[in-house]
């Protein structure tokens, strides 16, 4: 009977623990790596399309705009766009940059508009347009979706790209008027009247008016008016507050139905003569697109009031006191006063010696302290 034979190998302890530290090291180098992704290269075609509106009625336009960029390392040519219409779609109008080429417009529903014969650099972008109409065939709710591809000569696989528009034939429309329309004066009144219409074939929900409160004006009233198919408890209004709007809503405005409100301001002191008072309304509700402005402006002159109401303040003419300078005058030095001693004929003494001297000496000195003290000394001898 055989033995069988195993083998082991076996590791020198110091040839194992590099090896483990270099797995080790492998491990900590690499992690945390994100995959760098190689560049494209060749021809590379990217598309982009966006459209206006996300929500329309039927019978509105819509307009598309594509953009065609290589964002290959080589320069593209013969690049065409291709885009299928739907059956719901009929093309309008078509323009386009760079060198292509474009089919006209015939106006049939499902037409396949293509843009081609142009050349694109590296980096370089194509931008294209195309308006749509809804025609007659969409239904309320339904959602149309267009589609725009790209190719070149260069065998790029191309790209493409959609934009879907949801059908709602819900369709506001909005409109001003105020009275009066042309010019107002300083305390005078502006009753604007907001009209608002659906116009579509389904109903609108969650409707919202808002107006605003035009400046140097005070809002003094709201109210709907008898051409209004729903009346004041059919919707609310916040009425005239600070907020520096009115807004009426709470309401759904059924396919073919008006509302039409009022607000009154006043023109306040603030306005100047050949000031313009604009005052703009809005209407959006939860089936239009909410990216979609509906909205009227309405702009009333102001006459007749002072060019300024700031005070004009009367100045009074200041006097400006004109001082002349005089010739100065120097007074002349106070006299100085003499003090006249009479002195007898000289006197005399008797010195130590036993000769005889003249006190003239002693005098002399006595007038000249008399002279520092007083500014001098007359001495008069006495014949």
């Amino acid at each position: 009977m055989k033995k069988r034979m195993s083998w082991y190998w076996a590791v020198p302890g110091t040839a194992g623990l590099a090896l483990v530290m270099a797995a080790v090291l492998l491990l900590v180098s690499t992690a945390g790596r994100t995959p760098t992704a190689s560049a494209q290269t060749g021809c590379v075609l990217s598309v982009t399309k966006v459209a206006d509106v996300g929500i329309a009625p039927e019978g509105s336009d819509i307009t598309y705009d594509i953009r065609v960029t290589n964002t290959g390392t080589v320069q593209c040519t013969n690049v065409e766009v291709a885009d299928q219409l739907v059956a719901d779609l009929d093309c309008i109008s078509t323009t386009q940059n760079a060198d292509f080429t474009t089919d006209d417009c015939v106006g049939d529903p499902g037409q396949l508009i293509t843009w081609e014969a142009a050349t694109l650099d590296v980096d370089e972008t194509g931008t294209l347009t195309m308006v749509a109409r809804l025609g007659a065939g969409a239904t309320d709710g339904e959602t149309v979706a267009n589609t725009a591809a790209a190719s070149a000569d260069q065998g790029s696989t191309g790209d493409s790209d959609s934009w879907d528009v949801v059908i709602n034939d819900c369709d506001l429309s909005i409109s001003k008027d105020a009275d009066p329309d042309d010019e107002v004066g300083e305390g005078g009144e502006i009753v604007y009247t907001i009209t608002v219409d659906n116009d579509g074939g389904a109903d609108c929900n969650d409707v919202v008016i808002t107006e605003d409160i035009p400046g140097d004006t005070d809002c003094i009233d709201t109210g709907v008016t008898s051409d209004s198919d729903l009346d004041e408890g059919d919707f609310d209004v916040d009425g005239c507050d600070a907020s520096g709007e009115v807004t009426w809503d709470g309401f759904d405005l059924d396919n073919g139905d008006r509302i039409e409100v009022e607000m009154t301001v006043e023109l306040t002191s603030g306005a100047e003569d050949g000031d313009d008072i604009d005052n703009t309304a809005c209407v959006t509700s939860d089936d239009t697109d909410e990216d979609v402005e509906i909205c009227d402006t309405m702009t009333v002159d102001v006459e007749g009031v002072a060019a300024t109401k700031t005070p004009t303040r009367t100045v009074t003419p200041q006097v400006t006191a004109t001082v002349q300078a005089l010739p100065t005058v120097i007074a002349p030095p106070p006299p100085v006063p003499v003090v006249r001693a009479t002195i007898a004929p000289p006197i005399t003494g008797t010195g130590s010696d036993g000769s005889s001297r003249p006190l003239a000496a002693t005098l002399g000195l006595v007038g000249a302290a008399l002279l520092l003290v007083s500014g001098g000394v007359l001495v008069k001898r006495t014949r």
